[in-house]
């Protein structure tokens, strides 16, 4: 089992968690290894899709020691239960859920609970979850972190919904730790092409600008 100091500088070290939201199963494996390939080591499977428990036992075991594998979309405990059982190694929600944190923080893999206020930043931090994540991010903006990273420097922030190349490093300059990318990244008409080669170029263009912005 890794412990939660190596999964957090693993969550982080590309500074892209790639969202994989309702992708036809037969295609998952490859658009993952696609984005691999690009840098992101990062991947988190939404359990709204009924394939998303499959999907998180394939990949934990298809690209175990490339990449860590996480939950999104988790609204209840039952469901995170569900999705560590199935190898998540972490847990990301929309929303601020303290059974999901406590059931999330009792099996040793990290909490990402969805934020929209300083409020509920503090709040989440108190209940000892690993990062918080901004969600919908594009509708604050860039200045948003900053100014919420002003008082609250000791909270990892992650930004997420409307996430693209042309904000992604304003998010990291403003403070975020990482950002999560979904449609944007992992864009299901390139799927549907099987163009993967331009999901492992599109996975690169994120990785590199979140590395320019960090230097």
């Amino acid at each position: 089992m890794i412990n939660k100091i190596t999964l957090f500088h693993r969550l982080v070290e590309s500074g892209v968690v790639a969202v994989i939201r309702k992708v036809p199963e037969h295609a998952v494996e490859q658009v993952c290894e696609s984005l691999i390939k690009g840098g992101v080591n990062a991947l988190e499977v939404t359990v709204d899709d009924p394939n998303g428990l499959a999907a998180i036992r394939k990949l934990t075991t298809a690209f175990k020691g490339q990449a860590i594998i996480g939950a999104g979309t988790v609204l209840d405990s039952e469901t995170a239960k569900q999705a560590i059982d199935s190898g998540a190694e972490f847990i990301v929600s929309p929303v601020l859920n303290e059974d999901v944190v406590k059931t999330t923080l009792r099996y040793g893999k990290l909490s990402v609970p969805g934020v929209m206020t300083p409020t509920e930043a503090i709040t989440a931090y108190e209940m000892g979850v690993d990062m918080v994540k901004v969600f919908p991010a594009s509708s604050v903006g860039a200045s948003f972190i900053k100014n919420m990273k002003g008082p609250l420097p000791q909270i990892p922030i992650m930004t997420t919904g409307g996430v693209d190349l042309d904000n992604a490093a304003d998010f990291i300059r403003a403070g975020a730790v990482a950002i999560g990318a979904g449609g944007n990244l992992v864009n299901h008409t390139l799927i549907a092409e099987g163009n993967f080669t331009e999901i492992e170029q599109n996975a690169t263009s994120y990785t590199e600008a979140v590395k320019e912005a960090r230097s």
